[in-house]
């Protein structure tokens, strides 16, 4: 009788036991179910996202951006950079050779007529005219220079976005400098860059020489 009500006992929590491991695995299977079903809707939703960027038919173009990424501009500044350090230093010898003349000038002014020292003050001031001149002639030719290859490099980067457009089919390029907010992934930026680099690798700008002296 003892050992029949144990075995009724112990199949009794056997069966609750095997009820119990099939409603934990009827809940798993189903959890399990609920996660692939989001993981594939996740996925889908990225696919259409993914898809609507590919085929929305506009991007945008950051010129500064193509600037900073270009071997031409980053070589043309360089060079602009030199030549500006060796001008540098020959105004600075004129302007020092002026303080010089300056300062003998005031030291004759006791020994020369009043005619006399007017003559040489005249001519010295010319001299200081004909250097401040020079020194603006040199600023505008330089800014006129940098203008002149930035011109150049962005024909050449507007003439490989208009390829690119043509080939991928977008009908508009916004300028990201107007926009206010743009996805990363429409930004053409630095597709534009590398194919400017391959085309456009260096600049030379031609500088017309100063006569009076500029080398």
């Amino acid at each position: 009788m003892i050992k029949q009500r144990h075995l009724v006992l112990t199949l009794a929590v056997y069966s609750k036991i095997i009820f119990s491991t099939i409603l934990f695995s009827h809940f798993f299977i189903a959890y399990q179910i609920s996660i692939a079903f989001s993981q594939e809707e996740e996925t889908k939703n990225q696919t259409k996202i993914v898809d609507s960027i590919k085929n929305f038919p506009a991007v945008v173009i950051d010129m500064k951006r193509v600037l900073s990424k270009s071997d031409a501009w980053k070589k043309l500044q360089k060079d602009m950079q030199k030549i500006e350090s060796d001008l540098k230093t020959d105004i600075e010898k004129e302007e020092k050779d002026l303080k010089k003349e300056q300062e003998n000038l005031v030291a004759q002014k006791s020994v020369l007529s009043e005619e006399q020292f007017k003559e040489k003050q005249d001519v010295f001031r010319g001299k200081v005219n004909k250097t401040q001149t020079k020194i603006e002639g040199i600023r505008r030719e330089l800014e006129s220079t940098m203008a002149k290859g930035m011109q150049i490099i962005q024909n050449e980067a507007i003439r490989h976005l208009k390829e690119i457009s043509a080939k991928e089919g977008y009908l508009l390029v916004f300028d990201a400098a107007s926009t206010v907010i743009a996805a990363d992934k429409i930004n053409i930026s630095d597709l534009v860059a590398s194919r400017l680099n391959e085309t456009l690798p260096s600049i030379k700008i031609d500088r017309k020489k100063d006569k009076q002296g500029d080398k």
